[in-house]
């Protein structure tokens, strides 16, 4: 059985590979604000004169897959919008290593009652445009969340937000509320100045938030610039300039490492881990995480409508095969409909691989093979690599026909936001098992993060019974029959629990990635 990750923290499964120091062939030691990244050979020239000259090191080039969807907190859900949303916004609270709420913007707070929270907000902190962050600001805030589909599951919980002076906020929820904290550690709930949401101000060309870094620029398709917020309330950064770089192929990913032209790379292409792992002056993490991936389904439309259909798709297909394949073996497969690394979640009732099981699922569907063939849609290389073992084992155990088509991650997260889709790839990486439900399952979240469009009353209550719950033994045994209920209904098919893997050059001092991928890089420095 698999090692429950958030019980253990999972020292045992961190792999951390330190070959030797930072070396020469780095070619990486300085930068500024108006370097080129889109040239690859600027940024190398760039450093290597900064290198020559003595200057300490203060830029930070990330490469990463995926370019973000925007650059608001709130007209987003994704994990590559998170990314850039944590380097120019807060919330009132943060997810810390071991993936708990801990207070951010918020000096204090107390549980007044079941429903009734005050918190008391850090004084003197400073928007990007010189405004001082007040309760008003908060209120705003929280009140965008609500009224932005995207996001608003991450504020459903909350029934009004009150400010009691200016530095004094009371949330007032409908019901005990167990993720409340967790909530407000969402992006959808951090906080923009209140003037600027009333003058509608455009936070995508200009995102103001009181973030340790600024956007300097936005090269679409090709790179993200930012410079480091000087009057940051958590003080100096010393990372001053900031590029991440947009790479769609994981090789090209890897080759810009080693080539100097980058410093961390986010999406590590798993079948350069080892080559990584053992290059001088270079470190590889992968540590387990709470990333739950699977082929989203819409069950809205046939066949996806037909349950004993659906459990013909997750018994036929080799989730083993997917994980050597997509990921290289970084990863586990599993059977359960929700991530297996939290308190109280169980596979028990999920279908497993069995093709001849799967044969009788589609057998009493009622549907012929013929009938039955679908496109799956990929966005991204690993994505494709998992879809083509899938393409595979539905035609040899099913007889089924699946199309893939390749696009791009915008394009990708209108179409299954609006249900305009057969099956895609997809995965969510949540900090709690309730944060995932709702966003996964709940029906309020059909148009955003239920990409299923799963619309279950039954399984409805259950999220709502453990959002309710405040007792953590109880609330626990609500997560198994939760488990049950969906593993039972199963209205997506799951294949694995991925690492949080990143590779980065040895001098770079504080890194830091927590199990829900969460990465503060205002703590990150250069050694000497």
């Amino acid at each position: 059985m698999r090692k429950k990750c958030i019980r253990s923290l999972f020292p045992a499964m961190v792999l951390v590979f330190a070959m030797g120091m930072a070396t020469g062939c780095s070619g990486n030691t300085n930068g500024s604000a108006d370097t080129n990244t889109s040239t690859e050979g600027s940024s190398a020239e760039s450093t290597s004169s900064a290198a020559a000259a003595g200057e300490a090191k203060d830029s930070l080039i990330i490469a990463t897959a995926n370019e973000t969807p925007s650059l608001t907190k709130n007209e987003h859900n994704a994990v590559a919008g998170n990314y850039m949303n944590s380097l120019t916004y807060n919330g009132l609270f943060r997810m810390d290593e071991n993936l708990n709420p801990v207070p951010d913007l918020v000096e204090s707070y107390e549980n007044t009652s079941d429903t009734e929270w005050t918190f008391h907000l850090k004084q003197g902190v400073l928007f990007h445009n010189g405004e001082e962050m007040k309760a008003e600001d908060v209120k705003a805030s929280l009140e965008l969340c609500k009224a932005s589909p995207e996001v608003s599951q991450y504020s459903a919980s909350m029934e009004s937000v009150e400010v009691v002076d200016d530095y004094t906020v009371k949330i007032t929820t409908n019901g005990p509320q167990s993720g409340l904290l967790s909530d407000l550690t969402h992006h959808g709930n951090f906080i923009l100045p209140a003037d600027l949401i009333e003058d509608g101000h455009d936070f995508n060309a200009e995102p103001i938030g009181t973030g340790p870094y600024k956007l300097v620029a936005w090269n679409r398709g090709e790179s993200l610039e930012f410079e480091a917020f000087e009057d940051y309330f958590g003080g100096a950064v010393p990372i001053k300039h900031m590029t991440w770089r947009i790479i769609p192929e994981g090789s090209s990913r890897t080759m810009a490492l080693e080539a100097g032209e980058v410093d961390l790379v986010v999406e590590v292409e798993t079948a350069d881990m080892t080559r990584l792992s053992e290059t001088d002056g270079l470190t590889l993490f992968s540590e387990a995480a709470t990333a739950h991936n699977f082929i989203m389904i819409n069950n809205e439309i046939a066949p996806f409508n037909n349950e004993n259909f659906r459990k013909a798709i997750a018994s036929a297909v080799d989730k083993n095969a997917v994980v050597q394949v997509a990921v290289n073996g970084n990863g586990t497969p599993t059977d359960a409909l929700v991530p297996d690394c939290f308190p109280g979640t169980t596979a028990e009732g999920a279908p497993t691989y069995d093709p001849e099981q799967a044969k009788a699922y589609l057998e009493a569907s009622g549907l012929s093979p013929e009938e039955c063939g679908f496109t799956l849609i990929c966005s991204d290389d690993t994505k494709l690599r998992a879809g083509q073992v899938i393409q595979s084992s539905l035609k040899e155990n099913l007889g089924i026909d699946v199309q893939l088509e390749s696009m791009d991650l915008a394009t990708y997260l209108d179409l299954t936001a609006s249900g305009d889709y057969e099956a895609a790839m997809g995965g969510y990486q949540a900090s709690d098992l309730l944060s995932y439900a709702l966003g996964v399952y709940h029906s309020n979240s059909i148009g955003a993060s239920n990409k299923t469009r799963t619309n279950s009353p039954e399984l409805d209550a259950m999220i709502e019974e453990i959002q309710a719950s405040m007792d953590e033994t109880e609330r626990e045994a609500l997560i198994t029959e939760f488990s049950k209920a969906v593993n039972e209904l199963c209205p997506q098919v799951p294949l694995y629990m991925s690492n949080n893997t990143r590779a980065y050059r040895s001098g770079l001092q504080g890194f830091n990635c927590n199990a829900a991928g969460t990465t503060y890089y205002e703590q990150m420095s250069w050694g000497n």
